[in-house]
């Protein structure tokens, strides 16, 4: 529904662990970038993107800025950049140190002739690649100039309109949206008022359900027990509101 594909850029507000982050960067392939924003001034967590087992090459394309820093002008983008900086030089440093220190144990072992200290090296301490990055400033002013090429949301605790109401206006014209929450009620309200300010066509919500079977010889049928609810899907296309 949101339409990604190979250098795309995309905007996800991921509150489900990362799982949204790590299944739009799989899509990537390394190309583009998946961009998780946030309200406030904490990022959510994407500790579920660790057991994708991405290469390096796929974890620098997944950044992270706030909803304030992609909406400001260039205000927000020197203050990001600042922090940018300080994030860098902080991450160089703890890079130096865990590259350049090495590690030793002194372990005292007792023999006929007394005791003997034995001073053994321990490995080199090497920090991997981490997804959730900083957002460069250039990279935030060509998303500024030019919008994101499509939407995920997946913030069940939240008003899916709050959200909306401050992310569309960062997609480019055309570009597509899926907007998840658990109940209906809160995606049928944000539906109609994005028909009201006129900012998206093609809205629809749909139910996604999946029905296992079990498939054995003169036995497959589909599960009798199993749960029927799985959450909405508001998708929909943003449109110029002049």
């Amino acid at each position: 529904m949101a339409n990604v594909t190979a250098y795309s850029d995309v905007l996800v507000v991921d509150m489900v662990g990362g799982l949204v982050t790590g299944a739009v960067a799989e899509r990537l392939g390394g190309t583009g970038y998946v961009c998780n924003t946030y309200k406030g001034s904490s990022p959510y967590p994407v500790e579920m993107v660790r057991m994708f087992n991405f290469s390096d090459k796929v974890l620098k394309r997944i950044v992270q800025s706030s909803i304030n820093e992609l909406s400001s002008a260039k205000t927000a983008s020197t203050e990001g950049n600042n922090q940018q900086e300080g994030v860098c030089k902080a991450e160089n440093n703890i890079n130096e140190t865990a590259t350049s220190d090495v590690m030793v144990e002194e372990i005292s072992v007792t023999t006929e002739a007394g005791v003997v200290d034995i001073v053994v090296p321990e490995s080199k301490v090497i920090k991997a690649a981490k997804a959730g990055a900083k957002a460069s400033k250039e990279t935030i002013e060509m998303w500024q100039e030019n919008g994101f090429s499509s939407l995920i949301m997946a913030a069940q605790d939240q008003d899916p309109w709050i959200v909306a109401k401050d992310v569309l206006p960062l997609l480019s014209y055309s570009a597509p949206f899926a907007i998840y929450h658990q109940y209906l009620q809160p995606l049928a309200t944000c539906m109609h008022k994005l028909q009201q300010g006129k900012m998206a066509i093609n809205l629809q919500i749909t139910e996604p359900w999946l029905r296992e079977y079990q498939v054995l010889p003169s036995r497959s049928h589909p599960h009798m027990q199993m749960s029927s609810f799985g959450g909405y899907v508001l998708s929909g296309i943003r449109i110029s509101t002049t």
